[in-house]
């Protein structure tokens, strides 16, 4: 593996295009490596974090085929994602690698540090042994790395994750969380490093009795410390979430977020990770793709669940992107905008939608979409398509076609989403060209997840109810009506056409009811009332 010393790549400024709503992304990677060990010109699994107008992505770069790559690539924007800075971590002196993988930031607030969470590796005789880095930053473009948890001559870590207590009221303020899966026979389990420091400095725990893969820190602004992660097998999984009230020393029992249904796409290398952010009250989002609202589960959309402690979760919505139903969507990245109070807390969304309808293997095209919701899901805005739907060969071999194991959005000031995502042209001249890209997208027109027009009431040889409702594919109505505290017989409850309509045996007196369409995407209610004699 190609060394490298400080950021390799000099800064380089890129101008945003401004056309439309949705402007066109630029490239913010760029592949400096010649490991001939690696598919170049690759950068591939992106993540990203906000603060203020300040935007920091990390990247693979030189994306190897047997696991990991040539570098971690960042690309750092201090005005709102219209223009970006972009180079390469440094690795540790006196440290030996063969490859490094899966690279996470976050922001440290009380020591205004960027921090960037690092797997490394080195291969041995029987696999791989691995390590844990941290390179931190104060402007997000000069970077030092130092070692959360050294090589111990087999493999100890993977998955890992990071988050920093920013909490402007929390106890812990300033402590940030290294998260990852660390084997335990043949269960995975939470490995937590902790630094109080800005990130010099780590204590390091293994939980044994913390199950989990893809582990996700958040801590909420009281300070208390939530871990998503999935867990089970053979038909069995789900996501579940422990959390920790005294800085990551130990765990309540885990609380279950949702099962998990998910159809695999064979020939494609795209794990059900989840995706989660925490809004300004502590509410905690989470999204992943799942099926469970497609018959036999012939594919994924991307559903979300909330809590606003950890603990209890509401029921999984699926996210409405209109004629993109049908198609697979994969690889999430959500977005909670944390400045905002919660009735308005802003959500955003980037996904990829698998074409053709039910592709297998390399007949599939990636093709990346953008959805947004100015009030915490009950409105969302039409999907934008990012860029053109590239072919899964023009993306890296890592087992099969990928485009990583994930990507991000974050939030900028004045509501401002950027994505930030991998895409590809089909590979010429015995290269992959596939790159990290983003761009900065204002707040978009939205409309109700799930619409119910106001009702009409007819009062005949039955009492007939009406309203319109926008057609959403597995919706249903739910009806109910009453004299007083005597319930109605209801008599049919139907959804056709566009319509709504439930009717009840006729009765004398003060009727008041509702009539309510329930859909995957939420629910909508409208009530009536009327007199008859």
């Amino acid at each position: 593996m190609k060394r490298v010393v400080g950021s390799l790549v000099a800064a380089a400024v890129l101008s945003t295009p401004a056309a439309g709503a949705v402007p066109a992304p630029q490239q913010i990677s760029t592949d400096p490596f010649t490991d001939p060990a690696a598919q170049h010109a690759t950068a591939v699994e992106p993540d990203s974090f906000s603060f203020g107008n300040s935007v920091v992505a990390v990247f693979q770069v030189g994306r190897r085929a047997t696991g990991g790559a040539s570098g971690i690539g960042f690309a750092t924007s201090h005005d709102g994602g219209r223009s970006w800075t972009r180079g390469v971590l440094p690795l540790p002196a006196g440290v030996s690698l063969t490859f490094v993988s899966d690279p996470a930031i976050a922001y440290d607030r009380v020591h205004g540090v960027w921090i960037a969470s690092v797997l490394g590796g080195r291969a041995i005789a029987d696999g791989v042994a691995t390590s844990l880095l941290a390179s931190h930053s104060t402007d997000g473009v000069s970077w030092t790395t130092t070692v959360v948890d050294p090589d111990r001559g087999h493999a100890l870590h993977d998955k890992n994750w990071i988050a920093c207590d920013n909490g402007a009221s929390s106890p812990r303020a300033g402590r940030c969380y290294t998260a990852w899966t660390a084997p335990s026979g043949e269960q995975s389990v939470l490995g937590l490093a902790t630094s109080d420091d800005g990130g010099q400095t780590w204590s390091r725990t293994v939980f044994d009795d913390v199950r989990g893969f893809g582990v996700f820190p958040l801590v909420r602004p009281n300070g208390t410390l939530v871990v998503l992660g999935a867990t089970g097998e053979n038909g069995d999984s789900r996501i579940e979430a422990v959390s920790s009230t005294d800085g990551g020393r130990s765990f309540a029992a885990p609380a279950t977020v949702a099962a998990l249904r998910v159809r695999a796409v064979s020939g494609l290398r795209l794990p059900p990770f989840h995706s989660a952010e925490i809004a300004q009250d502590g509410r905690i989002f989470v999204a992943w793709p799942d099926c469970r609202y497609r018959g036999a589960c012939s594919s994924n959309d991307i559903v979300y669940s909330s809590s606003s402690d950890g603990q209890r979760w509401t029921t999984p919505l699926r996210v409405p992107t209109g004629a993109l139903g049908g198609r697979d969507h994969v690889l999430p990245g959500l977005a909670v905008d944390a400045t905002t109070a919660r009735a308005r807390t802003r959500l955003a969304l980037t996904f990829y939608a698998l074409s053709p309808a039910g592709c297998r293997a390399t007949a599939c095209s990636f093709e990346p979409f953008f959805v947004s919701s100015p009030d915490a899901g009950r409105s969302w805005s039409p999907p934008q398509r990012l860029e053109p739907a590239a072919p899964a060969d023009s993306f890296p071999l890592a087992g099969a076609r990928f485009a990583g194991d994930y990507i991000s959005t974050s939030f900028v000031a004045g509501g401002t989403a950027v994505p930030v995502f991998a895409w590809a042209s089909a590979p010429f001249d015995g290269q992959f060209h596939e790159g990290v890209y983003a761009t900065a997208i204002a707040p978009l027109a939205a409309t109700p997840a799930v619409q119910l027009g106001a009702p009409r009431v007819r009062v005949a040889t039955r009492l007939g109810v009406r309203a319109s409702a926008r057609p959403v594919a597995g919706a249903r109505v739910v009806c109910r009506a009453s004299v007083g505290r005597r319930a109605l017989r209801l008599v049919s409850a139907r959804l056709a056409n566009g319509t709504a309509t439930c009717t009840w045996r006729r009765t004398r007196g003060r009727v008041t009811g509702s009539i309510q369409l329930v859909a995957p995407e939420g629910r909508a209610t409208r009530t009536f009332g009327v007199r008859i004699r």
